[in-house]
């Protein structure tokens, strides 16, 4: 019995190792079905690398997927309300006295009540959207790097344009992690140099992040296509100077450092580019061309029937028309009635037939500004120092 018990033994410990043998070897190949895809099979295409690039803009823009809503890239909050663009101006504007909602959705009250806490959804859904972006864009780096393209057997002139695609990822991931700063500050940092799950992160200080920010975004100054040499929608070297400015602009509070310097020195850099310019008529850049504005350095692209979503400039149309306002003259075939101003911000402002201020230009051709009342010490709640447009354009 004894003999048969582990001549038994023996064939099963065989029979087990026949089996590990084949299942680790099936791990070295590519799966048979075809609708299983690896990265390996995805970009052996050349022109995938592109239509990946697309997905990293798009997380911008879109919010899954399937348009206007469906498969969604986060969860945890209603799609449409998980737009990047909608969650971004839900930080940055309903905070401020520049704006409001009138709707009772969750907390979406808290941000202008100044109540907003740790466990909100809304805050949620922007971290989320934000290192979901920056995951994406670390994917798209490792997958791009010059050892796989070689692997992969693609030829000279497709390594040139992934070399053009790895900048754009990084000034999307930049961008992303600006957002991050801007709203967050202290928070982790994860680059393609890490491996996917393989650590906790540590969180980083703002003071760091900066430094890596500023450092990313000087080399891609240079390494991003020239000003206006891109295609519509797609980031050039301008785009990372205007980054730069923003970052210098605001250095005083994220670090605590004067940098207007900097900021000042970026923003010419645009100017002197040549390619971008004030628009000389200002509402033409809210108009629905206005991919043709010379104003426009990075835009958040947006098309009725390409990128439908319920976030975005969808969002942010639709939101603002109601009440007596018809939608059709908006474009539009309704309104949200949702987003308004303060009364104290529209009060800051004379109303028509009010104070007028016509520009004065020094021998330079630059605009003066002249404040009726005292300059030293302006008050902008005292209406006898209230300004106004001509209206003329």
């Amino acid at each position: 019995m004894k003999f048969l018990v582990f001549q038994k033994s023996l064939l099963l410990t065989a029979g087990l190792a026949l089996v590990l043998t084949s299942c680790f070897n099936d791990l070295d190949t590519v799966p048979l079905d075809e609708d299983i895809l690896t990265a390996d099979v995805v970009f052996d295409d050349p022109t995938n690398y592109k239509r990946a690039l697309a997905k990293l803009y798009a997380s911008y823009a879109v919010t899954g997927q399937q348009g206007p809503a469906g498969q969604g890239d986060i969860s945890g909050i209603d799609e449409g309300f998980g737009s990047y663009l909608r969650m971004l101006f839900y930080h940055q504007e309903l905070t401020t006295d520049e704006a409001l909602v009138g709707w009772n959705d969750a907390t979406i009250k808290d941000f202008h009540n100044q109540s907003w806490t740790s466990q909100d959804g809304f805050i949620f859904a922007m971290y989320s959207r934000i290192y979901y972006t920056i995951s994406a864009c670390n994917e798209f780096l490792r997958e791009t790097t010059e050892d796989k393209i070689a692997a992969r057997g693609q030829d000279s002139e497709v390594q040139a344009e992934v070399a053009a695609y790895r900048a754009e990822a990084r000034l999307l991931r930049a961008l992303a992690y600006y957002h991050a700063l801007d709203m967050f500050r202290n928070v982790i940092l994860v680059t393609e140099q890490d491996e996917v799950g393989a650590f906790l992160p540590d969180q980083i200080n703002a003071d760091e992040l900066f430094a890596w920010l500023e450092t990313e975004l000087l080399a891609l100054s240079e390494e991003l296509a020239p000003a206006g040499a891109n295609e519509y929608g797609r980031a050039d070297q301008a785009a990372a100077w205007m980054l730069l400015a923003k970052l210098y602009l605001n250095a005083e509070v994220y670090i605590g450092q004067d940098r207007y310097s900097d900021a000042a020195k970026f923003s010419k850099r645009v100017i002197d580019s040549g390619v971008y310019q004030l628009e000389e008529v200002y509402q033409h850049n809210f108009n629905a061309d206005n991919h043709l504005s010379k104003e426009i350095i990075f835009p958040i692209t947006f098309d009725g029937e390409r990128t439908q979503t319920f976030g975005g400039t969808t969002f942010i149309i639709n939101a603002s028309v109601g009440g007596s306002m018809l939608p059709a003259a908006y474009g539009i075939q309704g309104g949200w009635s949702g987003l308004r101003t303060t009364s104290d911000f529209v009060e800051k402002f004379p109303e028509v037939g009010g104070v007028v201020v016509e520009p004065v230009f020094d021998s330079g051709e630059n605009v003066v500004l002249n404040v009726p009342g005292a300059y030293q010490g302006w008050n902008p709640e005292d209406d006898n120092t209230s300004l106004a447009s001509t209206g003329e354009e």
